[in-house]
């Protein structure tokens, strides 16, 4: 996976950016991009952009007209690259691996949290104290509500889980209980 085509798409815009001080604006501008042509509403005009049967000439017009003006030379251009070598389907996926640069750049951690009912305000900013002080990084946190949880919280972050939930806890017993009788 070194060298997907994701990973060379999204290095080689990363380090321009990088160089360039646009890191901050590239993300944003990808995200949003790739928001829009994930979109189904917006199938046609992903099918528009990859069908080889329309000359890139034709693509780059359709890219100008709908983003010059609402995004950089860099992120226009960009779009137009991958647009050329036939890989603008490979957008999104091109975008996590900028997303997840970015976030190593920047020292910043996504964390879900899934837990039976929302967050307080108060337990919110203490979650996210707590492990920005674990984790030495700045905490971006996303909530997911979940009642087959029973209880308690599930972190999740890059490729760790912390289940302290009381459905894990009551699983744990009921296998101790389980391997005691048998």
């Amino acid at each position: 996976m070194a060298n997907s085509v994701e990973n060379v798409y999204s290095t080689a815009i990363f380090e321009l950016c990088d160089e360039q001080g646009t890191l901050e604006d590239t993300y944003q501008e990808l995200t949003e991009v790739s928001k829009i042509l994930s979109d189904p509403s917006q199938a046609e005009f992903l099918e528009l952009l990859s069908s080889p049967l329309i000359s890139f000439e034709d693509k780059q017009k359709v890219l100008f007209e709908v983003f010059s003006g609402r995004l950089s030379d860099v992120t226009l251009d960009f779009l137009c690259v991958v647009t050329q070598k036939g890989r603008i389907r490979k957008l999104p996926s091109i975008t996590q691996q900028f997303k997840q640069m970015y976030y190593d750049k920047k020292n910043i951690l996504e964390v879900t949290a899934t837990t039976v009912q929302p967050l307080s305000e108060k337990l919110r900013e203490k979650l996210v104290q707590k492990l920005e002080g674990a984790s030495g990084k700045s905490i971006i946190l996303h909530e997911k509500q979940d009642k087959s949880i029973l209880g308690g919280i599930v972190l999740r972050y890059g490729n760790t889980q912390i289940d302290s939930s009381v459905r894990t806890k009551l699983d744990k017993i009921k296998a101790q209980i389980d391997s005691a009788i048998v």
